[in-house]
């Protein structure tokens, strides 16, 4: 049994044939779906240029690739749509199954390619797609519009949707089994996060209640492509704290486009001294490493699915202190959710925890013990039996023709 797998990743072929991916995905990755599928077919935007950002190799036994245009951004799409959707089409008759993550310009723009050939469709739901095109304006208004109704129309047409979160992107992007309520052999859903949590990543604190830090280490992960994770703004609440006589010192792990100005925003700022910068960290136990020298997340995003940075640190039983969008107000109480994501707002919020120990002390320990949750073994036999339903229907199909 194939499976398709249309990825928004960049990838780059080697010579060797072998190929890379520039984030998230690795061969390691992909073996969640091999449990069920004896084939994975990976579909993704193809680089000619390895700039030495691809670095995680996806080839392997039972993986092949098959290339699309590597292009940028939707008016990028919109130039390759077209050959895009024939390549897509021309895959699609490769494979029994076909899965998305979704919300992404290629899955909303070519999900219909598998409809046409009436190949079994399924889609894990990441984040909602009201933000896609970041900023604000009339135009980007009514494309993320369009986007978002995109996004509803695809969870309708699936047979298969599994949801990051419990309840909150299942409320606002419904699949057709919650429509007719109940789960059929053609239509059901599932809800499992994409994180991959081991045992040995999960570790209570024993902060003493009575030792207070001298100073407190705050911590940020994400990409650093856009605003859209709030470096910037942690940056200026790091400052705001600063002069008002907390002794804080701000750790940011990431890399990207933004970098170099999120270094110089430090700069202007003069608290470069108090921020570190680690770059990209690929091996995870590192991350956690970091994690568990600090005491407390920060997180300004702006749109999330359930993200796994403040799963990551809940699993280690650091307090943290977010945005109340998507998945995160599953995570998180109510109280440590920043509704202005403004820098004095953040800064204000980060002062009411670090002046109180012992709450940190609390929090951090209730964060522990909702982390166990998404323990990886947990996920596992949650993503299998999603991955079945969709490999069983595919054989019912093929019987059928």
């Amino acid at each position: 049994m194939k499976l398709l797998l249309i990825l928004e990743s960049h990838f780059f072929i080697d010579n060797n044939g072998d190929v890379w991916c520039d984030r998230v995905v690795d061969y390691n990755f992909l073996k969640r779906y091999m449990s069920t599928f004896s084939e994975i077919i990976v579909c993704g935007r193809t680089d000619n240029n390895n700039d030495g950002k691809y670095k995680l190799k996806i080839s392997g036994p039972s993986v092949s690739f098959r290339q699309l245009p590597n292009f940028y951004g939707i008016k990028g799409l919109i130039r390759n749509l077209f050959k895009i959707r024939k390549l897509v089409g021309k895959y699609v008759d490769e494979a029994d199954v076909v899965l998305y993550r979704v919300p992404t310009p290629l899955s909303l723009f070519t999900y219909n390619e598998v409809l046409k050939k009436d190949k079994v469709l399924g889609i894990e739901f990441m984040i909602s797609a009201d933000k896609m095109i970041e900023g604000k304006g009339f135009i980007k208004d009514i494309l993320n519009k369009k986007i978002d109704n995109i996004a509803k129309k695809i969870c309708k047409k699936a047979n298969g949707v599994s949801y990051v979160t419990d309840y909150v992107l299942q409320k606002k992007y419904p699949c057709m089994s919650q429509i007719i309520g109940r789960e059929t052999n053609e239509f059901f859903t599932a809800s499992y996060s994409t994180i991959e949590l081991d045992k040995n990543n999960i570790e209570l604190r024993d902060w003493n209640k009575n030792n207070q830090p001298c100073v407190y280490k705050i911590i940020h992960t994400g990409f650093m492509d856009t605003y859209r994770k709030g470096q910037n703004i942690l940056i200026k609440a790091t400052k705001i704290l600063i002069d008002d006589g907390f002794k804080v010192e701000l750790t940011l792990i990431g890399d990207g486009k933004k970098r170099k100005e999120f270094e110089k925003l430090t700069q202007e700022l003069n608290i470069d001294n108090y921020v570190l910068f680690t770059g990209a960290v690929k091996d995870k136990q590192k991350i956690f490493e970091y994690l568990k020298g600090s005491h407390l997340l920060v997180f300004p995003t702006e749109s999330e699915g359930l993200p796994r940075t403040i799963i990551e640190a809940m699993a280690v039983g650091l307090p943290c202190i977010s945005s109340p969008v998507d998945g995160i107000v599953e995570l998180l109480d109510q109280n440590c959710l920043v509704e202005k994501r403004t820098p004095e707002e953040y800064a204000n919020k980060i002062k009411e925890l670090l002046s109180n120990w012992s709450n940190m002390i609390e929090l951090g320990n209730k964060n522990y013990n909702k982390a166990l949750k998404y323990e990886k073994s947990i996920l596992d036999e949650k993503r299998k039996e999603f991955y079945k339903k969709l490999y069983n229907l595919a054989v019912l199909k093929e019987k059928k023709r």
